[in-house]
């Protein structure tokens, strides 16, 4: 675990409960259910800290036992929870999800959630000036207007105090959500690390090419940039490089992917942090987010260890 005495990496968003029912079962079809904890930036911070950096989470549970259950698994992670505010009368946001030969589909009941009524007054931008890095996935702009709007708020506040800002898109369809575009466009000229996967990256750039939309991304103003690419790896481009490289992928039993790309931009982002060198953060994080497909859920089994990802990069002989 972190030592107490380091600025933590924050992350900005909603937790959310997750059930899911055997792998290979329906929604539809499946009786027996498991419960998770998760959520896009609750696993990011829980990640870094198996990283061995400190986390926060940014964010808003109801007064529900889902939340309860919420806080407790992230304490029991390490992730420190005492910037996530109760919100009276509201639940925390749930996710329905089922895997079927390695592909997730997630339905989603965040109605009202505590988390869509995240207002630029439930954080503290004096703990974002002193924060080691802050991190914003694009869900979090998009679950509601008040949302978007403390997300990019928080994003300027740490972008003038030259705090290091992650972005990672998440480009999604959400019921209910926002218009985001002109968000994500503020969002990329204020990021530091940018994390889309290519799909993502095709969306924002018009490119389909994994190392053209690299360079339109860092145009926009991001220091690094990593287009992840699934089993394939990811393509990455620092500033001051002369050329973005293609740091290839791991081979594992995929047991259920959600949540891999929040451990691969954690890694990306400690990597980063670290000063490490373009390809090791790229090894290190492509370890990372395989890692975290083969176990059900997101927080305990399915978030790697240091010993494990280094100990899938020398079995490769990386």
């Amino acid at each position: 675990m972190a030592p107490v005495s380091e600025s933590p990496i924050l992350a900005l968003g909603e937790a959310l409960v997750e059930f899911m029912p055997p792998i290979g079962e329906t929604m539809r079809s499946g009786h027996h259910w498991q419960k998770f904890a998760g959520g896009g930036p609750a696993t990011y911070a829980a990640a870094c800290v198996r990283l061995g950096r400190a986390a926060s989470l940014l964010s808003l549970v109801g007064e529900d036992p889902f939340s309860d259950y919420m806080l407790d698994a992230l304490q029991q992670e390490g992730v420190d929870t005492a910037h996530i505010g109760r919100r009276p009368g509201r639940q925390i946001g749930l996710c329905y999800h089922e895997c079927i030969d390695g592909e997730t589909s997630l339905t989603f009941h965040r109605h009202d959630s505590a988390a869509t009524t995240l207002s630029p007054s439930d954080i503290d931008a004096d703990l974002i000036t002193h924060a080691a890095a802050l991190h914003v996935p694009g869900t979090t702009m998009q679950i509601s207007d008040s949302a978007l709007e403390t997300s990019l708020q928080a994003m300027r506040w740490a972008s003038e105090a030259k705090i290091p800002v992650g972005f990672d898109p998440n480009i999604r369809a959400i019921l209910g959500g926002t218009q985001t575009s002109q968000a994500m466009e503020e969002g990329l000229a204020m990021a530091d690390v940018v994390t889309p996967t290519i799909e993502e990256a095709t969306a924002i750039t018009g490119c389909s090419e994994p190392v053209q939309a690299a360079r339109e991304l860092q145009a926009r103003g991001a220091r690094f940039v990593a287009v992840t690419l699934a089993s394939d790896g990811c393509v990455l481009l620092r500033q001051g490089d002369p050329s973005p490289i293609h740091c290839p992928g791991f081979s594992v039993d995929i047991i259920e992917p959600t949540g891999a790309g929040d451990v691969h931009a954690a890694a990306i982002m400690v990597g980063f942090l670290s000063g490490w060198e373009t390809e090791r953060i790229g090894q290190f994080a492509n370890a990372a987010g395989a890692l975290a497909v083969t176990a059900m859920g997101h927080f305990g089994p399915a978030l790697p260890t240091l010993e494990r990802i280094n100990k899938l990069i020398e079995d490769r002989g990386c």
